[in-house]
């Protein structure tokens, strides 16, 4: 008789890696710049970074998985005004990794136009997820502007 396997950490680094990878081979992504009345790009790397867009995806996906299940995934996120919306990733609970992905990866397409992934699409999915956290829904995460969006250059000295 063996015994059970125990779940690894999910590598958050890695994962960014695949969101990239993700990100690249997708329509371009945007974000809508309200105040410029324009959509602008997002780099796959600010897209996929942990202190970038992906603290968004992965509560997205989240959101997906939840709503199928009953379960959370786990997804650990700290406030950080340092950031892009104001949070980082820290971590995702032990377990198999495709159902972070694939439930990720559906929240994008359920969102996706033909021509793009527009950031601003996932608002839904997102403010659910802040309030399934119980983070303060009266003071969101702040919204990228096309500025901080287009100009962020995450810092890569945190990862693990």
């Amino acid at each position: 008789m063996s015994t059970p396997a125990r779940a690894r950490p999910i590598d958050i680094e890695w994962i960014s890696k695949v969101v990239k990878q993700l990100v690249e081979a997708g329509p371009p992504v945007m974000v809508r710049d309200t105040v410029a009345d324009r959509n602008v790009p997002v780099s796959a790397d600010v897209a996929a970074a942990p202190d970038g867009f992906l603290p968004l995806l992965l509560a997205c996906g989240d959101t997906v998985w939840l709503e199928a299940t009953g379960r959370s995934l786990g997804i650990d996120l700290a406030r950080d005004p340092q950031t892009v919306l104001g949070f980082r990733v820290d971590g995702a609970a032990a377990g198999p990794v495709a159902p972070l992905l694939l439930s990720v990866m559906h929240a994008m397409a359920e969102v996706a136009r033909p021509d793009m992934l527009l950031i601003n699409d996932l608002q839904g999915p997102w403010q659910a997820a802040q309030e399934r956290l119980r983070w303060d829904a009266k003071k969101p995460a702040p919204v990228a502007t096309a500025h901080s969006a287009s100009s962020v250059k995450p810092d890569r000295s945190g990862l693990r």
